[in-house]
C-alpha cells in the first residue's frame, strides 16, 4: 500500500464531483454516456463556485464530459480560472450496465464480475492515476473536475477502502508526510479531514 501512496507525485490538489444529472437523480448508471446538468446540478456547481473563489488553484483540469464540462464552466466563470481538457479523466465505462438502474450489490472494485463490454477497475483505476499523476506534475496548483467513479479510483488507490463523493462537493488533497502517512483528504465545506493513521 506504501509503495501506491508514494506512486503519485507528492503535490496538493482540488477535487470536485460533477453536479446532479437526472440520471444521477434516477440512480441510473451513466459510465460513459454523456448526460448534461439537470437545474439542480447547475445550482450546486454555482454554490461550489463560490466556496472555492477565494481557494488558491491555478487551473482547472476537467474531464470533457458534458456534466463535467458544464461544471467546470461554471466555476471557471466565478473563479477566472483557465480550463483544460483531460480525456484520461472521463467516468468509467459501465458497458451493457449503461442506462440500467444501479445495483447496490455490485461493487466498482470487482474486476469478477463486470457487465459485457466494461472497462476493469484495473485498468480504470491506473488510467486514473496516470492522468492525475501528469496533472501534478505541471506544477500548477490543479482543481480537477471530474466523476464519482473517478473519485473513488483515485482514493482507492491511497489506501482508503471505500469513500465517496457526493455531487459537486469539493475535497483538497494534501500528499504524505514522510514515509508512513497517508495522503490527507479535506472535505472543503465541513473543513474536516480523514487519513490512514
Amino acid at each position: 500500500m506504501l509503495e501506491q501512496n508514494n506512486s503519485l507525485p507528492p503535490f496538493p490538489f482540488y477535487f470536485i464531483r460533477h453536479g446532479e444529472t437526472d440520471w444521477n437523480s434516477r440512480s441510473i448508471i451513466m459510465g460513459s454516456k454523456d448526460i448534461p446538468l439537470n437545474e439542480l446540478g447547475v445550482k450546486q456547481a454555482h454554490e461550489a463556485s463560490h466556496l472555492l473563489e477565494n481557494e488558491l488553484f491555478e487551473v482547472i483540469i476537467s474531464s470533457p464530459r458534458m456534466r463535467a464540462k458544464q461544471t467546470a464552466e461554471l466555476i471557471a466563470k466565478k473563479t477566472h480560472k483557465p480550463i483544460l481538457f483531460e480525456e484520461r479523466l472521463v467516468e468509467i465505462n459501465w458497458g451493457e450496465a449503461e442506462g440500467m438502474p444501479v445495483d447496490p450489490t455490485k461493487s466498482i472494485f470487482d474486476d469478477a464480475h463486470r457487465p459485457k463490454g466494461a472497462e476493469l477497475f484495473s485498468a480504470f483505476q491506473q488510467r486514473v492515476v496516470d492522468a492525475i499523476s501528469a496533472v501534478l506534475l505541471r506544477k500548477k496548483l490543479p482543481l480537477i473536475v471530474s466523476h464519482g467513479g473517478v473519485f473513488k479510483a483515485l482514493t482507492h488507490h491511497m489506501g482508503y477502502k471505500d469513500l465517496s463523493s457526493s455531487n459537486c462537493m469539493p475535497f483538497f488533497f494534501t500528499p504524505p508526510i514522510g514515509s508512513t502517512k497517508a495522503w490527507g483528504v479535506c472535505h472543503l465545506s465541513k473543513n474536516d479531514e480523514t487519513g490512514l493513521h
